[in-house]
């Protein structure tokens, strides 16, 4: 009989010190006067005793963190996934001082996307300096179709 370690990542799971569900994260943090580290789970029992606030809460004084453990056999990440919140379409200034790369905007009746950051003026115009803009061919949801349909009326 072998003593090896299942090569599954679920082999490798640390449990939870609260609710004692295995996690392949966990928080390593002190939430009591014993000052012991424990490990917690990132969802309802590190609110818990956290206050849902990394560095705790002055109603509870003995929260420190202390870290993230991960389980490395399971290829987790520990980040929280950032929000991705679509860029307004804009109409299009020349006196506007700059437009940062992703910006969109309206021209003419089309839609332009910054290709890097740039100070504007008349010469980079979107359709006349492709170095700065491009045109959009992406398709657009409801809101943003609405907008764009606004935005051309108006031009």
């Amino acid at each position: 009989m072998s003593s090896r370690r299942s090569k599954s990542p679920s082999a490798y799971r640390k449990s939870c010190d609260l609710c004692k569900k295995p996690r392949d994260v966990l928080i390593r943090c002190r939430i009591d006067d014993t000052l012991q580290w424990h490990f917690i789970c990132t969802g309802q029992c590190w609110k818990e005793v956290s206050g849902g606030v990394v560095d705790g809460s002055e109603d509870r004084p003995h929260y420190v963190y202390g870290g993230m453990w991960k389980n490395k056999h399971a290829g987790v990440s520990a980040k929280k996934p950032k929000k991705k919140n679509p860029a307004a379409i804009k109409d299009w200034s020349e006196t506007r001082s700059d437009y940062i790369q992703h910006d969109k905007v309206i021209h003419k009746g089309k839609v332009w996307i910054c290709r890097r950051s740039h100070n504007t003026n008349e010469k980079n115009a979107p359709g006349l300096s492709y170095r700065f803009w491009k045109e959009a061919t992406f398709s657009t949801s409801a809101a943003e179709e609405q907008s764009v349909g606004d935005c051309v009326d108006n031009i």
